[in-house]
């Protein structure tokens, strides 16, 4: 038998071959997208070197350039764009039923739902590109120095890429005029119940508790020594679970903070009305740039200095 986590295939050898016969072959695994931003606690693996030497302009540099060339990162962006519109996708239908079923307790359904399915996604994408599915996450990864920046910004145009697809696939999957009835799956807003400015207070605080929820639970370095690395993704969700519960059946024709400017951009493709968008993204921002205040104000590592001469 081969090691844990190998698959060996035996090749077939014809009389003629010059193979030995006893010659196999093994598919080793890819190796997995490694970076502190990542939902896997055993993929942060951080080699991140902070030297007095070096310059503000020099960090500036490598943090801006650093990554471009790299295909894996290119690989990861992939995958996060075809995570992004099976979620959305997914999301839009499973919203679609729940309404559908005629239950008073929409709130419970979609806190429930929204647990298990961003814990399966995390799951399955977060050993080949951190799990993200969330320009959001992205975003703030970036800003607190978890995430470089090459990565981000093909993370992020992989996300919304995606969002766009799925919401192709959603109008072409229900027809235009039932797209229409169910708005495309959600984020939509009648003003005459909630303001455009209550909206984006809403999307700002809940954005904003639910970044420091993840990255308490799921991102902190730390967490991996408490919980192990199953736990992290689970706890992802149960965030996303609750927050979203938090926010639903505030007021008529608004059902509630969006969370994923990716899933709500999707949903406007999907009905082709574009209304109110700067909502589902400008307030998910502003919460992201309240928690990196909070994580660069009380970050969860120290800086501790490395002699080079006795590094490996």
């Amino acid at each position: 038998m081969g090691a844990t986590g190998n698959f060996k295939i035996t090749i077939p050898i014809s009389e003629d071959s010059e193979i030995p016969p006893t010659e196999e072959t093994q598919l080793i695994p890819t190796s997995c997208a490694q970076f502190p931003g990542s939902f896997a606690p055993d993929l942060r693996e951080d080699k991140r070197r902070v030297s007095k030497r070096s310059g503000f302009s020099d960090r500036i540099y490598i943090f801006f350039t650093d990554g471009w060339g790299d295909v894996t990162v290119w690989k990861s962006a992939f995958i996060e764009f075809v995570g992004t519109t099976c979620l959305c996708y997914l999301s839009a239908f499973i919203s679609i039923a729940i309404r559908n079923s005629d239950t008073t307790q929409i709130a419970a359904y979609v806190g429930v739902t929204n647990i298990f399915l961003l814990t399966l996604f995390i799951c399955a994408l977060a050993p080949a590109s951190g799990g993200h599915m969330n320009p959001i996450i992205t975003f703030a990864t970036v800003i607190t120095g978890l995430t470089g920046f090459p990565r981000g910004m093909l993370y992020m145009i992989g996300q919304t890429t995606g969002a766009a697809l799925a919401g192709g696939l959603i109008r072409g999957s229900l027809g235009d005029q039932r797209t229409l009835i169910y708005n495309g799956g959600g984020c939509f807003l009648e003003t005459t119940s909630v303001s455009e400015g209550q909206a984006y207070l809403i999307e700002s605080i809940f954005s904003c508790i639910m970044l420091i929820l993840s990255f308490g639970t799921a991102l902190d370095p730390r967490q991996a020594q408490l919980f192990g690395p199953r736990l992290g993704p689970f706890m992802v969700g149960c965030t996303l679970g609750f927050v979203s519960f938090s926010s639903i059946n505030l007021a008529p024709e608004y059902p509630g903070a969006g969370l994923n400017p990716a899933r709500c951009f999707a949903f406007a493709v999907a009905r082709g009305n574009f209304a109110y968008q700067w909502i589902w993204w400008f307030g998910p921002v502003t919460g992201a740039i309240i928690q990196s205040s909070v994580y660069h104000f009380a970050p969860p590592y120290h800086r501790e200095r490395v002699d080079r001469r006795h590094s490996t």
